[in-house]
């Protein structure tokens, strides 16, 4: 009995230490510092490799695609040549993350789960890929710089006309750098764009030398004596003649009188002068911008530029022929053209001693023909005189109501004149300068008594 118990235990001694050997050769296979065969990153195979080994073959690995840089630049601007990093781009790869994650495999458990999990790592390879980030929008920044550098801002010419001295500035084309269109292309094509292609855009003036280089001389120009009126009636006209001053009007675009002189009212300076109303000269503010509407409008006729709204005075004025009026009245008489050239036109107003005149400025160097204003009377109209009985007054009294005048009727024609031949000749209106009747009121005739001497024949 006694040899069974030492049988025993020495069997049991020695199961002991074959359990605690193999747990020691089973410990020592599993505990390394290194990852177990069957691992593989990216296709390196990573077994025998510590942890930081392992990060450092596999950041060696992917070097020079983090030092890859593109290129930005084109023909046009190939001195400007500008490159950016994948770097500079945030470009990585989660390389820490993976490698841990695939080093850990095998190391969880029990020795024997463990063991088993190594094992089946070297009969069944495990394959791990590594994501790449970037942050792409850090390449505006690059792509600021370079707008900054071949930015170039647009120069619109400028017109000034300095006491009769023509001045045009020089305009200058724009140029600008299409960001959105190159991070476009960028987003696109990363990773694996090599070139991004500088996305230039180029803008024109709107206003250039050549543009105003057009108002080169006076195209038309006229102007009207307004001696012996009243100190009112002048000081409207010079008022409105200045709202024109300077005006630059572009191809197209159209001019209303009344717009640009702004309502006949004291507050905006106009003075009471006297005004046609119904026909009769009447005590009014701003009289005397007819005179201003029709000086402005033979000078539009002889520049050849289109009337657009044009109305005679009801009595015809007598500082213009007949039939080259253009009266004006707040509300529901204007005087309107527009720029039919393909070219700006400038009009300067003044006033000398007794005159005010317009010059409309244009181009003069490419006009072959002059314009000439025409009109021809049609028909002279008499005024005629009535009289009206007013039993109230004396006997023979005669007293005078309403004025009379002649009417006219008037054709006004525009006349093409080139290489001293009229090429065309139209009529550009009729007017009607109506008459008026001489109208008195006169009393009852006189009776007239007489005595008459008879001869008496004695029987």
């Amino acid at each position: 009995m006694k040899r069974a118990i030492i049988i025993f235990i020495v069997l049991l001694i020695v199961a002991a230490g074959t359990i605690f050997g193999g747990y020691r050769y089973l410990d020592n296979y599993i505990n390394k510092d290194e990852f177990y065969p069957g691992i593989v990153i990216e296709g390196i195979d990573m077994s025998g490799l510590t942890l930081a080994e392992g990060i450092d073959r596999l950041t060696q690995s992917k070097k020079s695609e983090l030092e890859n840089r593109i290129e930005i630049s084109t023909k046009e601007f190939y001195a400007n040549k500008y490159y950016i990093n994948y770097g500079d781009l945030g470009y990585t790869y989660n390389i820490q993350e993976v490698a841990t994650e695939a080093f850990h495999i095998g190391r969880e458990g029990n020795v024997l789960e463990r063991y088993r999990r190594v094992k089946e790592l070297e009969a069944n390879m495990m394959s791990f890929h590594l994501t790449s980030t970037h942050d792409l929008t850090r390449a505006k920044e690059v792509f600021a710089q370079i707008a900054e550098d071949i930015n170039i801002d647009l120069i619109d010419s400028t017109f000034d006309f300095n006491e009769g001295d023509i001045i045009i500035t020089k305009d200058r084309q724009g140029r600008r750098v299409n960001v959105d269109k190159m991070y476009k292309d960028l987003e696109a094509g990363f990773p694996g764009i090599e070139k991004i292609q500088i996305s230039v855009e180029y803008i024109s003036p709107e206003f250039t030398e050549d543009y105003y280089g057009k108002i080169n001389g006076i195209i038309g120009g006229f102007s009207t004596n307004f001696y012996g009126s009243a100190p009112g009636r002048i000081h409207n006209i010079k008022l409105s003649a200045s709202s024109f001053k300077g005006m630059l009007v572009l191809p197209g675009e159209v001019v209303s009188y009344n717009e640009t002189t702004g309502p006949r009212q004291e507050r905006f300076g106009y003075q009471e002068a006297p005004v046609i109303l119904n026909g009769e000269l009447t005590p009014g503010m701003g009289g005397g911008v007819c005179q201003t509407s029709t000086t402005l409008y033979n000078a539009l006729l002889l520049a050849d530029l289109e009337i657009v709204e044009r109305h005679p005075h009801s009595i015809s004025p007598t500082y213009v022929p007949r039939g080259t009026d253009g009266a004006v009245a707040t509300g529901y008489l204007d005087l309107r053209f527009r720029n039919n050239f393909d070219h700006p036109i400038y009009i300067d107003s003044y006033v000398i001693g007794n005159n005010v005149f317009f010059n409309i400025y244009g181009d003069l160097k490419s006009r072959d023909y002059s314009v000439r204003i025409e009109t021809q009377l049609l028909e002279t109209i008499p005024y005629k005189v009535r009289e009206v009985l007013d039993e109230t007054l004396k006997p023979g009294e005669r007293v005078l109501v309403q004025d009379g005048r002649t009417g006219y009727k008037v054709n006004t024609y525009k006349s093409i004149i080139r290489d001293d031949q009229v090429v065309s000749r139209d009529r550009i209106s009729y007017d009607y300068y109506r008459e008026r009747d001489y109208i008195y009121k006169v009393g009852p005739k006189l009776q007239i008594i007489e005595d008459i001497d008879e001869e008496v024949t004695l029987p």
